[in-house]
């Protein structure tokens, strides 16, 4: 190898490590502040997303999250204005099938960590997540707290339907 041939190899072992560190640095975050961006976070894990507003104007999101409908609702938005959200709330809501007791909503809730689960009326079932983002989280955390959600659904789908 020639001396040029033997710097560019060093230069090349230099500045990819340190390229490399400050892609790793930059890593997409996901905020409620921004609902396009949670809506295209969801999109890039493979789920429909469907950007709306709720009936105060705030912002919501449609999915299909694994095969199950769910709705995801901002929260700690500016009362005038609609943006700035802090927080998101998963929801989904099940008709339940098999009996679903408010004992089973607690033992749910126990064995569920974040997820909670209500009874309403005519058997149905909700559960919610709650996911504070602030002015961001990283995205691998936001892909977790959705795969979590997921699972509690398939969990809790188990259990409401025959």
């Amino acid at each position: 190898m020639t001396v040029k041939g033997m710097l560019a190899a060093l230069a090349v072992s230099v500045l990819v490590p340190s390229m490399a560190s400050a892609a790793a640095g930059s890593t997409a975050t996901v905020s409620a502040v921004k609902p396009e961006g949670v809506a295209e976070a969801l999109k890039n894990l493979g789920y429909t997303a469907e950007l709306a507003k709720d009936a105060n104007g705030d912002p919501l999101i449609n999915a299909d999250i694994g095969g199950w409908q769910a709705a995801l609702l901002f929260y700690e938005c500016n009362e005038k204005t609609h943006d700035g959200c802090q927080s998101l709330q998963f929801v989904a809501n099940f008709t339940a099938e098999k009996k679903f007791t408010a004992e089973d909503a607690v033992r749910f809730n126990r064995n569920t960590r974040f997820a909670s689960v209500s009874l309403g009326k005519d058997d149905a079932v909700m559960m919610t997540w709650d996911v504070v983002t602030g002015k961001g989280i990283d995205f691998e955390v936001f892909s977790n707290s959705v795969d979590m959600f997921r699972s509690a659904m398939d969990t809790l789908g188990t259990e409401v339907f025959k």
